[in-house]
């Protein structure tokens, strides 16, 4: 993918890197069998880091949108868990029918100290009824909080791993978003030049690179 560093203006550094880091293959996204679901929408499933309603900036599913020269629905809504919106997946298809389903869900479930077994529950959940809906899921890990959710790190790391897990057994796409926001060494915490001052948050770069990385699969 497209890897962004914002050192100056993002659109003027734009670096080639490999999307998907430890947690699927590169090869484009497909749904072969849509049924009624159109195959030009692709709905963004998840909490205020899909709404964008942190950033003073575009959110990444329109930005996506864009790039794909799909329509990319932002489903996000912020301060919800995935334990408590599982049943929002099948409303959200029954309402739009898209054939692609991105999922990036879980981190305020550790934040509100919810277990990683219950959250990835809930993530199994919302993959099994888009797969029987005919809808293609694809799932994603969390930038590593910092600065003042520093505290939820740990936390985050043990979500991502078990997502990383979950896109295996169901054998469907995963977007490293840990690995695509990481600052190199040993402790993979997000890059606060792509972070907004509370350390949960992507800011305007981040958020292009997410955007970008999503774009990827298409």
């Amino acid at each position: 993918m497209h890897r962004l560093r914002p050192q100056g203006p993002w659109f003027a550094v734009l670096f080639l890197t490999t999307l998907l880091v430890g947690c699927g293959e590169e090869e484009s996204i497909e749904n072969n069998d849509p049924g009624i679901n159109d195959l030009n929408v692709v709905a963004a499933f998840g909490d205020s880091i899909t709404q964008g309603n942190r950033c003073a900036c575009a959110p990444y599913p329109s930005r996506t949108g864009i790039l794909i020269e799909k329509v990319v629905l932002n489903a996000g809504i912020h301060g919800t868990m995935a334990g408590d919106h599982i049943g929002r997946t099948q409303t959200i298809i029954d309402q739009n029918h898209p054939a692609f389903m991105l999922i990036l869900y879980g981190v305020n479930d550790v934040i509100h100290g919810r277990g990683v077994a219950g959250i990835n529950s809930a993530l199994d959940q919302m993959v099994l009824i888009c797969k029987q809906n005919q809808v293609v899921p694809v799932l994603a890990t969390y930038p590593v909080p910092i600065a003042g959710h520093r505290a939820f790190a740990g936390g985050t790391l043990a979500l991502n791993e078990n997502i990383r897990g979950l896109a295996q057994v169901h054998g469907i796409k995963c977007v490293d978003l840990e690995q695509e926001f990481a600052v190199d060494g040993d402790f993979p915490v997000a890059d606060p030049l792509l972070m907004e001052p509370d350390g949960l948050h992507p800011n305007d770069a981040g958020t292009q690179l997410m955007a970008l990385a999503f774009a990827d699969l298409f």
